[in-house]
């Protein structure tokens, strides 16, 4: 797929069009950073469902480095990129299409843990969950499929065999027709099991699928689609509206989901929190 792309942009100029997307990429993905490092920051300290040690700065690492933190510095990054110059070598390409390419990986995951989240509504401390095991294993398990799926499509484009970048699509799509499946599922099943906070959380996630479906139609047609996809000098509303937008609105929502799911201004938040902590010193 990279190569792919590079070979389609070799030796041509980044259009001013492209230059402004990638300014826009900056400024809308630096807000969604700052923005989500508080609020990920005071759900992590409030909740604390890791089993290591509570702590301010492993609540500030968990922060920054959540899956939106990751995929907010991945398009940072790749703008920079883009920014840097004007005709961009072939190493250059090559890192801002696998850039582009690898900001799929922290969105699925997110839809993992946001679900995982929604499981969790209602629940102080470590291990507690209204999900079954096997359940929690599922949404756990997704997100190795979809790790071998992006790599096997960048890594098959860079070396250019065809066959990798083939069976990564597909793995990717067989993937994501399973969340989906599991998503609806949850939607329909988990009004009985989970809080409202949560149920209404497992909605906002299925919300966000459709604008997930378009980012990955567009994944797809990197490789297999016309020039007018290739995100280097391709068009620029494409990109805007199947890459760039729908980025933002998956983002929304996950975002807002946990929110909802793992809710900061719970009136009773701290004496579920005092309760949990006198639990555990009873044990």
């Amino acid at each position: 797929m990279t190569a792919s792309i590079v070979s389609r942009g070799a030796d041509a100029l980044i259009s001013p069009g492209r230059r402004n997307i990638a300014i826009a990429e900056i400024v809308l993905f630096s807000i969604i950073h700052l923005t989500q490092i508080p609020l990920r920051y005071m759900q992590e300290w409030r909740y604390w469902h890791h089993n290591k040690r509570q702590s301010h700065g492993r609540c500030y690492f968990y922060s920054w480095w959540s899956m939106v933190g990751i995929l907010a510095q991945v398009r940072i990054a790749g703008s920079a990129i883009m920014l840097s110059t004007s005709e961009p070598n072939k190493s250059m390409l090559i890192a801002e299409s696998a850039m582009q390419n690898a900001g799929l990986s922290p969105l699925l995951f997110e839809v993992s843990l946001v679900l995982l989240a929604c499981g969790q509504s209602g629940k102080f401390g470590p291990g507690k969950s209204s999900y079954p095991k096997p359940l929690r294993f599922a949404l756990h398990g997704f997100r190795f499929p979809i790790v071998i799926a992006i790599v096997l499509a960048i890594v098959g484009g860079i070396v250019e065999i065809s066959a990798l970048g083939e069976a990564g699509s597909v793995l990717l799509i067989v993937t994501f027709a399973f969340v989906c499946g599991l998503v609806v599922w949850l939607a329909v099943n988990s009004r009985s099991t989970l809080p409202v906070e949560g149920h209404r959380g497992v909605l906002l996630v299925l919300l966000a699928l459709p604008f997930l479906l378009i980012r990955i139609v567009y994944f797809l047609l990197l490789e297999y689609g016309p020039p007018k996809f290739n995100p280097v000098t391709g068009g620029v509303g494409t990109l805007a509206a199947m890459g760039l937008l729908m980025e933002i609105f998956v983002v929304i929502l996950l975002l807002t989901a946990r929110a909802v799911a793992m809710p900061i201004w719970s009136a009773n938040l701290k004496q579920n929190i005092e309760a949990c902590d006198a639990d555990a010193e009873g044990l």
